[in-house]
This record gives structure tokens, sequence and C-alpha cells, in this order.
């Protein structure tokens, strides 16, 4: 039961770093461009990042299920404020199925 729990919170702790990240990226994208359309969405990401440090206060190893329920939500909530990584273009003359 414990190593569930742990692959379980290096899981989340893997998810909610790389979410970090990338609302930490889009954030600097939008305060690059001072005159960006987007405060609002980068008031958004400021709060939703304000909001994971209260989560993660004390630490990972504090992290029980109760607050795992909490960053789980987390993700969920901020899913769209960050911006998707650029996709490749189509490669010409490739077949599509």
């Amino acid at each position: 039961m414990e190593n569930v729990q742990h692959e379980h919170k290096k899981q989340l702790h893997d998810r909610i770093s790389e979410r970090s990240a990338q609302l930490n990226m889009t954030l600097a994208g939008l305060q690059a461009n001072p005159r960006s359309a987007s405060r609002e969405r980068a008031r958004a990401i400021e709060e939703a990042l304000a909001a994971l440090q209260t989560h993660l206060g004390g630490g990972w190893d504090s992290i029980d299920e109760q607050e795992s329920a909490a960053l789980t939500r987390w993700l969920d909530s901020s899913r769209f404020l960050f911006d998707a990584p650029p996709t490749a273009p189509p490669v010409a003359g490739a077949v599509q199925s």
C-alpha cells in the first residue's frame, strides 16, 4: 500500500512540476509583451501559481490524501492557462490514412 501511495505521489509531483514550468513559461511570454491584451490571463496564471505555492507550503513530504486531491483539482483547473508547445507542420507529400 505504501508503495502505491509513493508512486502516486511521484506521478503527481512530476505532473505538478511540468504544469508549473508550463505556466511560468507562458507567464514570461505574456509579461514580455507589455501591450499584450492578455492581462487577465497573466493574472489568472499568477493566481494559479500562488495557489500552488499555498498547497506546497509544507513541502512534498507533508502531502497527504486531502492535499493530493486538492493538487489534482489544481491540475484540472489550470489545464487551459498555458500555451501548448508548437506542433510540427505536416510533412509535404505525407500520406494520410
